[in-house]
């Protein structure tokens, strides 16, 4: 990143990267509005394998930028020094396998489950 007339320019890696995080928490957030509105208005069932489709969906584009991440960092870095990424890698992380669990328990067949409620 380097400031050029006043503004920040970024590598186009760090672009895709960004582009590629805001896309997957997109889709979290609108699988989550979906989950919520199906709850509300009681057809459960109907949304269950959209909302596991947007959400694998995520899973995906997650991975992709939180691996093509350190691989570019890494190679942009004119000293090649030990480097640890910060909290937010790892929060990246763990949002992005808890979007991967929500994905499976979502996959699950609900037929059997659902009389209970």
């Amino acid at each position: 990143m380097r400031l050029m007339g006043g503004f920040f320019v970024c590598a186009d890696w760090q672009v895709a990267t960004l582009a590629l995080l805001l896309g997957g928490g997109a889709l979290v957030l609108m699988s989550f509005l979906v989950a919520l509105v199906a709850v509300c208005i009681g057809t459960r069932r109907r949304f269950y394998g959209p909302v596991a489709c947007m959400l694998f969906a995520a899973v995906v584009l997650q991975a992709c930028s939180l691996v093509l991440y350190p691989i570019k960092f890494i190679e942009s870095i004119n000293l090649r020094i030990y480097h640890e990424f910060n909290w937010g890698y790892g929060l990246a992380w763990g949002g992005t396998i808890f979007s991967f669990g929500g994905g499976i328990l979502y996959c699950l067949n609900p037929k059997n489950y659902e009389d209970y409620y």
